[in-house]
């Protein structure tokens, strides 16, 4: 569409990409829409109240602020989930802001792994999205090998690194769950790492469909999986904050700032709204979790080797700087092995894997 607006093939329009889940809070979006438009950065009130008159009334002082040469705005709005507030209001304001002023066009775009929140939002916000939909196909097991196809060549051009009926294998596992690509590649990996680990010189080595197998089926009934099910509720919590965390940035290695996952916890606790992750822990409380966690070896936890401002000293009296804390476990793991305790509503609602 960028392209098509370069060469006149459409009139001229600002794109604004917007992430629910990068946010700390729903009324964010407000913020970042504004500040796109105008170049100032407001409270949230304040943004909302002058997109409202932006998208609403022909002139008004607020929205002498905005760029004159802005007409048509297309926002995108990723992980729609995200941005469900108790009463609704910033996804009712979005897709209602559409309706009026037609001299200042605004285009929402939303973008959802819920396959059903249209109709989990009130009525009134139903009204407002309209029935224009796309429903876009998890990967079949035929594209999953393609693409491990081609990133295997990429990687080791001139030499098979993998087996043939290792990728069939990966591939049709991958499909049979959830078509997430990603956890295509991280059996690959860790099938790789493993063979790497336990080869000897003389042959090429080779990942072979029992590695790929082994490594599948230690993921989903290891001890760490049994351990995730029977998890208290702000462990729940803290595991879905990190591979929330993980989904959005799409770090693979390293890890997360304490503060980061207290923020991360409080939005999701007060996204769902269920009084057994209500009020989120303290900084003290959070870091004991981990602790524990860590000794099950479901997270790690590494004190950083640095004074960067990254890792703020301790509020709480730890004496030194905050962990960084990951997952030692992927994202669609915890998510099956919540699936089987009292906590499967949270990772349903914010790990984004339906149809498991």
């Amino acid at each position: 569409m960028e392209q098509f607006r370069a060469e006149g093939q459409v009139p001229s329009f600002e794109f604004v990409c917007m992430n629910g889940m990068e946010m700390r809070y729903p009324f964010e979006a407000y913020v970042q829409l504004w500040e796109k438009i105008s170049g100032n950065t407001v409270r949230p009130e304040v943004a909302a109240s002058r997109l409202e008159a932006f998208f609403t009334k022909e002139e008004s002082v607020a929205t002498k602020e905005a760029k004159k040469n802005v007409r048509s705005v297309v926002v995108l709005l990723d992980e729609l989930d995200y941005l469900v507030t108790k009463n609704q209001s910033v996804l009712y304001n979005f897709f209602d802001w559409p309706t009026h002023n037609q001299s200042r066009r605004l285009i929402v775009l939303g973008v959802s792994n819920t396959l059903n929140l249209v109709e989990q939002l009130h009525t009134r916000v139903q009204s407002r999205i309209g029935s224009r939909r796309c429903n876009f196909k998890s990967y079949d097991d035929k594209q999953i090998e393609n693409i491990l196809r081609a990133k295997l060549s990429q990687a080791s051009p001139g030499y098979s690194v993998f087996d043939e009926d290792a990728i069939v294998f990966v591939s049709k596992k991958t499909a049979s769950l959830s078509g997430d690509i990603r956890r295509a590649f991280q059996i690959c990996r860790t099938a790789a790492e493993h063979v790497m680990r336990e080869h000897k010189s003389g042959a090429d080595p080779l990942v072979t469909i029992r590695d790929a197998v082994q490594v599948s089926r230690e993921s989903f009934y290891s001890a760490k999986s049994q351990a995730i099910t029977r998890c208290t509720a702000f462990e729940a919590l803290l595991l879905v904050s990190l591979a929330s965390l993980s989904k959005s940035t799409g770090r693979e290695f390293g890890g997360f700032d304490m503060e980061d996952i207290l923020v991360k916890m409080e939005a999701l606790a007060n996204g769902l709204g269920d009084p057994r992750y209500l009020p989120t822990p303290t900084l003290a409380e959070a870091m004991d979790i981990v602790s524990r966690l860590a000794e099950g070896n479901i997270v790690s936890a590494v004190t950083p080797q640095t004074t960067s401002l990254t890792y703020r000293a301790s509020l709480a009296g730890s004496g030194g700087p905050w962990p960084l804390v990951s997952l030692t476990v992927d994202e669609l793991s915890v998510f099956l092995a919540l699936k089987k305790s009292p906590h499967k509503g949270l990772g349903q609602k914010y790990l984004g894997l339906n149809g498991i």
